[in-house]
């Protein structure tokens, strides 16, 4: 089997694992995952941020483009 890197933008807060009926309070850390689809997971903080990093400032052209297919950080 090959290996494979993925890219992708996503929109991500920290949230503390939950599961319904648990009384015991917040579980893990880890952060609330929203992918371009819609699709909302929750993922451990540490697989996460070893995946993922914030976007600079910089790159904010790049969302621009994600979200407005045809725009650019320019128009």
């Amino acid at each position: 089997m090959d290996r494979y890197i993925g890219t992708k933008i996503v929109l991500a807060e920290p949230a503390s694992e939950f599961k319904p009926g648990d009384l015991r309070g917040p579980g893990r850390e880890g952060y609330r995952v929203v992918y371009e689809d819609g699709y909302t997971s929750w993922s451990p903080k540490e697989t996460f941020e070893r995946a993922y990093r914030k976007i600079t400032p910089e790159e904010a052209g790049l969302v621009i483009a994600w979200e407005n297919p045809g725009r650019t950080a320019a128009g």
